[in-house]
């Protein structure tokens, strides 16, 4: 099925059918339009609000690994028996 063509003139709706002609949508087609500009624009937000969540999930658990590398290296190092033996 093709693609219909939508267009607004005097602030009412109209489809544009296959042979060019112009029809009057119904109240409850109206309806439906905006619910699904609606469902988009919500499934657009939910998808950026997933990746910001991987984003941050990634970020925290790179600067927690990295803190105890750090914890691990430093525990490694002895300071005081360096700074006695020299």
């Amino acid at each position: 099925m093709a693609e219909m063509k939508y267009m607004v003139k005097d602030g009412k709706k109209y489809k544009i059918d296959n042979d060019g002609e112009k029809y009057r949508i119904s109240w409850s087609e109206e309806l439906q339009l905006k619910n699904l500009k609606a469902t988009k624009e919500l499934t657009s937000w939910q998808k950026r609000n997933f990746y910001v969540k991987v984003l941050l999930l990634l970020v925290f658990v790179v600067s927690a690994f990295s803190f105890m590398y750090i914890l691990y290296r430093l525990d490694a190092v002895n300071f005081f028996s360096t700074v006695m033996y020299k």
